[in-house]
């Protein structure tokens, strides 16, 4: 028992070392999470950061555009030299397509819609103004295009988009300033998280090498303890295996003696019934002679009925006596464990009681039976006797039919034998098992031995027998016995 208390325990102490393995990896888990997480902003922060540059770079290259062109187009109305014309030619379509191009490729975190709208509506204006002076100076007095250059309108709208370029450079640089901050407090973030990961990491293997060793340890002790209770265990059935043999063995040698002892007071009164036979003969023929004895004759017919029931009564008990002796010698038989096929055997039985049948006017079906390994000697006799003991019991009226089948169940091997008979009282199920027990209507011979020997013989090779059964409608008597169901495919094949 102390094994087995030691297997509870391991496996009480495993269950809680399972719960502190199983914390210490949910809080594993949530470190491994948080980093992934956190990287995973970091580089989110990381794209944002590197758009938004992109953008205030775009922004610079529109300022830059517009300068040029301001710069082309007053250098053309002061000189009136068409070489200054060049960049304004080159650039001055790029500027509203370049604006409509800041506009669309705003990163989505940069709120500031109505401020690009607003630039897009300078843009537009300072772009007509400009295109108009310079066809005014292309094509009108010189004088009109410098005195609409004084009015200041060109240099109002410069500053104003110069204004709004600006503002929208500070604010970008802003919030990828914000962006950079946050990512800094992430990586720090990150950094802990880790450190506190590796050290997790390192505890949780120490503490799982802890438990193992620990759990290796008790468990090396549980096996001992349960070696040591199996080797127990052991010599404990061996000792009682070998009482239960010795038991079994007197209760052999008991009944052989006590048979043998009946047998030996049987024999001599068979010996003295028959010399009382033989001077019966005589002193009534003497009587016979002197005419001593009136009623001689009914006297006579007195003596051979009592004889006649004295020799009746020693033939059954000899009978019975050679059962007992029977039964004994088959439980101290070794048994020869074999593959039998079972359709060949039984066919064998079948052809050896084949004139009782036809005496009975019936018929034997045998089904298909899957082959078993056990004692072929043992076999034998339980169906020899399971269809004698079904023909004994067939109605004689031409209609009597005996079936013989078989099946695998799981490992096991089922027989059962089924008649037509006059069946058996649900009552007697288990009585009919008994020695020298018999059901129904006692007019069959018998003396009730056959079904107690194959009980005995089924019990002996680690089988059971039942019967399912009910008067008038015939008898089904079911035999498992233990079998490799592997080997009884292979020998079925």
């Amino acid at each position: 028992m102390a094994g087995f208390r030691d297997i509870f325990t391991l496996f009480r102490e495993s269950r809680r070392e399972a719960a502190l393995l199983g914390a210490a990896a949910s809080v594993l888990i949530i470190l491994i999470t948080s980093s992934f997480w956190l990287s995973h902003r970091l580089e989110s922060d990381g794209r944002m950061a590197a758009e938004l540059n992109r953008y205030n770079a775009k922004l610079g290259r529109v300022a830059r555009t517009m300068r040029t062109v301001e710069s082309s187009q007053r250098g053309y109305l002061l000189t009136r030299t068409e070489q200054y014309l060049q960049p304004y030619n080159e650039l001055h379509s790029q500027l509203i397509p370049q604006t409509r191009r800041l506009i669309e490729s705003a990163p989505p975190q940069l709120e500031r819609a109505e401020r690009l709208t607003v630039l897009l509506d300078l843009m537009t204006r300072k772009a007509d103004e400009m295109a108009g002076t310079v066809a005014l100076a292309a094509s009108g007095p010189p004088e009109a295009a410098i005195e609409r250059l004084k009015e200041n309108y060109g240099i109002t709208l410069s500053e104003q988009i110069e204004e709004n370029i600006n503002a929208l450079q500070d604010e970008t640089a802003a919030d990828r300033e914000e962006i950079e901050n946050n990512a800094t407090e992430l990586r720090e973030m990150k950094t802990i998280v880790d450190v506190i990961g590796g050290v997790a990491v390192l505890g949780f293997s120490f503490l799982s090498m802890w438990f193992l060793m620990r759990s290796n340890a008790a468990l090396t002790k549980a096996h001992k303890a349960l070696e040591k209770s199996n080797n127990d265990l052991e010599d404990i059935v061996m000792h009682r295996t070998a009482a239960l043999q010795r038991a079994n063995d007197e209760i052999q040698r008991f009944a052989y003696i006590v048979s043998h002892d009946l047998r030996s007071p049987l024999v001599n009164i068979m010996g003295f019934t028959s010399e009382l036979e033989t001077l019966r003969k005589e002193l009534f023929e003497r009587l016979e002679k002197a005419n001593a004895l009136a009623d001689a004759d009914v006297l006579g017919k007195d003596f051979d009925e009592a004889f006649g029931f004295i020799k009746s009564s020693i033939a059954r008990m000899d009978r019975l006596i050679n059962a007992i002796l029977k039964i004994s010698r088959q439980g101290s038989r070794p048994l020869h464990s074999e593959l039998i096929d079972a359709k060949a055997l039984v066919e064998t039985v079948v052809s050896n009681v084949a004139h009782q049948i036809r005496e009975k006017d019936g018929r034997i079906t045998v089904g298909d039976l899957p082959p078993v390994l056990s004692d072929r000697m043992s076999m034998e006799q339980i169906f020899s006797n399971l269809i004698e003991n079904a023909i004994k019991f067939l109605k004689n009226d031409g209609h009597g039919e005996i079936k013989i089948e078989g099946y695998l169940r799981g490992v096991d091997v089922v027989y059962s034998v089924s008649d037509n008979g006059r069946g058996i009282d649900p009552r007697d199920h288990q009585r009919i098992f008994e020695l020298f027990r018999r059901a129904g209507p006692q007019d069959v011979p018998g003396e009730g031995m056959g079904l107690a020997f194959v009980s005995a013989l089924v019990r002996r090779l680690g089988g059971s027998i039942a019967v399912e059964s009910a008067l008038g409608i015939g008898a089904t008597f079911k035999v498992t016995l233990p079998g490799t169901a592997a080997q009884n495919r292979g020998m079925a094949a």
